[in-house]
């Protein structure tokens, strides 16, 4: 007994020596030592005469590529802040911010700024959908510093962000970005990598690079980038054929990107052109005349997201979900609950009406395919959706009670649009 007694007082000993070690590491308390890194952020924040360039990735898998905000930040905890997310670059928006205590020193964007939060804001449809949006992050883990770049982590995300210090005005650098999106922008690539030549799908700020390697195993890999000056940048850098890819400059005369990497300057990426009849989504955006076999309705297409449209004008008691395809360049009209009746949902439903067949499933509709020849610009509306033996050829209107189909609802004025359908665009 008396030897286990020794043994732990002897042990009591020892890790009350460790411990003092622990704490004579550090000459001042952490509050004290946080406080002055606080204080040290928020001095190298405001010494950026023009500011600071974020490249900002929202979800933590990069899922919808990179973006370019700039950000000046002010006495009274303001930051202005410009960004190339949505093909312009003249806007500035002014919010508040914050430099916190938290798990180290942290930067807050606090006041809702329609620029940053964009991609943090679960309400956006797009990206993952109302309640998700992109799942971005609008507070950051300050990591490591230097007096010209800043290394953050997302708080929810946990993505590396950098920003670096800007040595001209925003809008200098956001105008040759915007310029290189609209001047790349196209559905496919064709890359050219050790004399193979693949197509690469780009969507949303990110290549997806697949092809066949030794034994026609497939692989996959996604390359998330933003744009730079001069170019692009990958979220981090990737692996395709045994090269390493992280940097390419744009040749605007050959529309090609060539890698600048140590070991992969052979590597380019050449724009093919867009698929005929292709759209961007600012040209959907105006009056139509929606046309069906018993007649043509004024509409108009608002913007809702960089994903939909709503269509004013179908019916005086509901506006249309119209959805964008970016890859197609073109439009679809699924079916869709437009309102209630009573305790019953009204829905527009696909519609066979050579067989007589309608169903309300979501992942059946209409979708746009431009008409060729035409001298305006005509699209006509075709099936679009599996849906066994049947074809969407129209449109109808129906009460549902649940899942039981209670039958056509004329109290909204016209319920039955027959096919063949199509919109023609206003001059």
């Amino acid at each position: 007994m008396k030897k286990i007694i020794y043994t732990f007082f002897v042990f009591s000993i020892l890790l009350s020596s460790c411990v003092q070690d622990v704490d004579d590491v550090f000459d001042e308390p952490s509050s004290v030592r946080v406080e002055k890194a606080l204080a040290e952020y928020q001095a190298l924040l405001k010494s950026a005469e023009y500011g600071w360039a974020m490249e900002y990735y929202p979800s933590s898998t990069q899922a919808y590529g990179g973006y370019l905000f700039t950000m000046k930040f002010k006495d009274g905890d303001q930051v202005t802040v410009s960004t190339d997310a949505f093909e312009e670059a003249e806007k500035e928006v002014t919010s508040l911010y914050s430099l916190k205590k938290d798990i180290g020193p942290t930067l807050n964007f606090d006041t809702y700024n329609e620029l940053f939060h964009h991609f943090s804001d679960p309400d956006i449809i797009d990206g993952g959908g109302k309640g998700k949006g992109y799942e971005g992050d609008y507070e950051f883990i300050f990591r490591s510093h230097t007096d010209n770049e800043i290394i953050l982590r997302g708080k929810k995300t946990n993505n590396v962000i950098k920003m670096t210090r800007l040595t001209e005005p925003p809008m200098t650098l956001l105008d040759k970005t915007v310029k290189l999106s609209k001047e790349t922008f196209t559905t496919t690539y064709t890359a050219n990598i050790g004399g193979k030549t693949f197509i690469v799908p780009m969507e949303d700020h990110v290549f997806l690079f697949s092809y066949e390697t030794e034994g026609e195993k497939t692989e996959s890999v996604s390359g998330p980038y933003i744009f730079t000056a001069t170019g692009i940048k990958f979220y981090e850098p990737i692996e395709v054929m045994g090269k390493t890819l992280e940097n390419f400059t744009w040749d605007s005369a050959t529309k090609t990107f060539t890698c600048t990497d140590q070991g992969a300057t052979d590597v380019k990426l050449t724009a093919n052109e867009l698929p005929e009849g292709y759209m961007k989504y600012k040209d959907f955006l105006g009056a139509w005349d929606f046309v069906y076999a018993g007649g043509r309705i004024p509409v108009t297409l608002e913007e809702d997201s960089q994903t939909s449209f709503l269509m004013a004008g179908f019916n005086p008691n509901y506006k249309l979900l119209v959805n964008y395809d970016k890859s197609a360049g073109g439009i679809r009209i699924m079916s869709q609950k437009v309102g209630n009746t009573g305790n019953n949902e009204v829905w527009l439903c696909a519609w066979d009406a050579t067989t007589g067949n309608l169903f309300k499933n979501t992942a059946l509709g209409v979708a746009s395919k431009p008409r060729a020849n035409a001298e305006d610009i005509i699209i006509d509306l075709e099936s679009y959706g599996v849906w066994a033996d049947h074809e969407v050829n129209s449109l109808i209107v129906w009460e549902m009670k649940g899942n039981e189909y209670v039958g056509e609802f004329k109290k909204w004025g016209t319920s039955r649009y027959t096919g063949p359908l199509s919109m023609i665009k206003n001059k």
